[in-house]
């Protein structure tokens, strides 16, 4: 029973893996497309905000999953509240970011300066907050007491340089380079950790 659970949250983690990047490319030919072949120029909400809505649904759920796997098999509790913070913070991003698309594209058009201020605003906001979570836990799994098995280690290594590219704002874009690698270290902890604590 506790393998089927953990090998639904692992698979989920992998599908999370692929759509965010899949997100990403096909928000590029949607804005391509848009401006060269039918000169919309405005935001618009399109199939790339549906896989990202997936991808975020995933998210909550192997976020959620991660934190149960931690009690069950570590009896560590240290990371609920900020897993919590990180699964709301990803449900507010997703809801933000598709409410700003919808008020550009309903009050188009719109001050462009007024636009990129807000973006700009929301975006340094929201890098920030969610690096400062990152570092947090990085750290916590990196310097607890708890015996964690190497995916859970690398896991930190990973959520710490996100952690560290997304409070410098700058360096952000960096930051989604390492969303589907951990993802993946994250389904190789679902697959992967059971095995490694019977074995030590």
């Amino acid at each position: 029973m506790e393998e089927n659970k953990y090998k639904l949250a692992g698979l989920l983690a992998v599908v999370q893996a692929v759509l965010f990047p899949v997100a990403m490319s096909i928000g590029i030919i949607e804005m391509v497309v848009a401006k060269e072949m039918f000169n919309v120029r405005r935001p618009f909400i399109g199939p790339s905000d549906l896989f990202m809505i997936a991808f975020t649904a995933c998210g909550v759920y192997t976020l959620l999953m991660f934190r149960r796997l931690l009690h069950e098999r570590y009896d560590y509790h240290e990371l609920d509240l900020l897993i919590i913070i990180s699964i709301w913070w990803a449900i507010v991003f997703q809801i933000i970011g598709l409410v700003l698309n919808a008020l550009a594209m309903i009050y188009w058009p719109v001050n462009i300066f007024v636009m990129a201020l807000t973006f700009a605003v929301f975006f340094t906001g929201a890098m920030v907050s969610i690096g400062i979570v990152d570092i947090m836990i990085a750290t916590r799994l990196l310097k607890g007491a708890v015996a964690f098995s190497d995916n859970i280690r690398y896991l930190a290594y990973v959520t710490m340089a996100a952690g560290i590219c997304e409070v410098t704002v700058l360096l952000a874009p960096f930051s989604l380079i390492l969303i589907p690698i951990s993802a993946v270290i994250l389904a190789m902890v679902f697959f992967r950790d059971r095995q490694e604590v019977e074995f030590v």
